[in-house]
């Protein structure tokens, strides 16, 4: 699967690179009236935008993703308390299950001897 994974990135990597090096046109890049720039390869443009495009999307799940960080956060604290919530419960169950059993004869200090004495 590794394979698979570095394969797909190589034949990624070498269309991106394919892509730009037949996007070295030099094309004019205009902001505004006055702001303007002669002779900026195409794939500068390209990938400029694309980065662009990276960090508005990034920016527009960050909120989502704090919000969903500090949901997983708060479920595994109530987990925790709620797992030490039930062994103190499972502590204090067998406690009193050896309480009785040893009250009871079943374990403990009783000896055979005196429940079934020998004839």
């Amino acid at each position: 699967m590794s394979f698979l994974g570095w394969f797909i990135r190589l034949v990624f990597f070498a269309l991106v690179l394919w892509f730009a090096l037949k996007n070295t046109t030099p094309v004019p890049l205009r902001f505004t009236e006055t702001l303007r720039y002669d002779g900026v390869p195409l794939i500068v443009i390209i990938l400029g935008c694309f980065v662009l495009g990276v960090i508005a999307g990034a920016a527009a799940l960050a909120p989502r993703l704090f919000r969903l960080r500090r949901q997983a956060q708060a479920v595994q604290r109530d987990a925790t308390k709620a797992a030490a919530a039930a062994l103190a419960a499972a502590e204090r169950h067998g406690d009193e299950l050896a309480s009785a059993a040893r009250n009871a004869g079943a374990a403990g200090q009783l000896d055979a001897d005196t429940r079934f004495p020998r004839p």
